[in-house]
């Protein structure tokens, strides 16, 4: 069972994911990119108070309205997430989590625990950081469906408490990550702690892959394997396999974007211990037991670049000024990958480990 599962893998998973193949049929929700309207109504002053110290659930009403359709009304329990944008004085309002329960038959079926990125501070500006994230997952999608998928959305804000006004933001929800494991040939989501994966456990391709695309949009606020110590692996990633008991040819999803240089938000810092100045620099962070699959990993990506082009251009959220800002910082990355001498010198020689 163990090398029927290993080759099916290998000869179905990683050929159709590391290079652009289509993946299987996948939710409803997130089976398009049109814009959903959802109102939220929640204790929202509470559980923002609360935020820098709990994730506890708040029970909530959200009422859905997907393109051209009617709306729907569902009780969910919502609470605040993530960690340096929630606890670190950063932002004013959190991300959010919602949980489902009862969407059979309905827009929302077979959603449960749903990630919605939220916008950290009130303003045009702010808005504008939302957009070029949710424009980062658009261009990795792009590249591998072993990326997580993103639904935008317009979100209205009622609080019950009768203290925070009405307010409406761009907002997109997340796909789950067993969603993404299961669309792509029924693999399975990886559930571990930090470090119980080994680099040399990754897929290879796949490694080469994620690793140049966090290059490409400047993101240095990563890692394949490893997170805090404790905590459920890995830092902004995680990692999906053949089966749950897997633990060779593993593959890495990223996610989080908002700390790179693509999006470029006025509180993203390098990370300590990465010498560079500003996330707008670009540091390659791969790993060099990979580097014999970057050369392949580099043609895909010029194969798809009108592709990822076309979506900054189509991003009708993005201003001129972020739209000129965004399509500049993608035309550097080819030219870097471009030129062999700087692919030696910029990728290859900054390799780790």
């Amino acid at each position: 069972m163990a090398g029927l599962s290993k080759a099916l893998f290998a000869s179905v998973a990683i050929v159709a994911a590391s290079w652009g193949f289509p993946a299987a049929a996948q939710t409803r929700l997130f089976s398009e990119n049109s814009e959903v309207q959802i109102v939220i109504e929640a204790p929202l002053n509470t559980l923002v108070r609360a935020s820098q110290r709990s994730t506890d659930p708040y029970p909530a009403v959200a009422t859905v309205t997907p393109p051209g359709a009617t709306a729907e009304r569902f009780d969910i329990e919502l609470s605040a997430r993530g960690f340096s944008r929630r606890t670190g004085g950063i932002c004013n309002f959190p991300p959010l989590r919602l949980q489902f329960d009862g969407t059979r038959g309905t827009f929302m079926q077979g959603q449960n625990r749903l990630k919605l990125v939220t916008r950290c501070r009130s303003g045009g500006n702010y808005e504008q950081l939302t957009a070029l994230e949710y424009t980062a997952y658009r261009l990795y999608n792009e590249i591998t469906p072993l990326s997580y998928r993103v639904r935008p959305a317009q979100v209205t804000y009622r609080d019950t408490d009768g203290r925070r006004r009405e307010e409406t933001q761009f907002n997109f929800l997340i796909e789950d990550l067993d969603d993404v494991a299961r669309r792509n040939d029924g693999l399975t989501a990886l559930d571990v702690q930090s470090n119980e994966v080994r680099t040399s456990q990754l897929n290879a391709r796949q490694a080469a892959i994620y690793s140049l695309f966090q290059f490409m949009i400047g993101n240095l606020d990563f890692d394949m394997v490893s997170g805090h110590a404790g905590e459920e692996c890995c830092h902004n990633s995680k990692l999906i396999a053949a089966t749950a008991e897997t633990r060779e040819n593993v593959l890495p999803v990223p996610y989080d974007f908002d700390y790179s240089g693509f999006v470029n938000a006025p509180y993203a810092i390098p990370p300590e211990g990465v010498n560079v100045t500003s996330v707008r620099n670009r540091r390659y962070r791969g790993m060099c037991r990979h580097n014999d699959q970057l050369p392949e990993a580099i043609a895909h990506f010029q194969s798809r670049r009108a592709a990822i082009m076309q979506v900054i251009a189509g991003e009708t959220r993005l201003n001129e000024s972020s739209r000129r800002s965004a399509s500049s910082y993608i035309d550097e990355f080819y030219e870097v990958i471009g030129d062999p001498q700087r692919v030696e010198r910029q990728i290859i020689e900054r390799c780790r480990g």
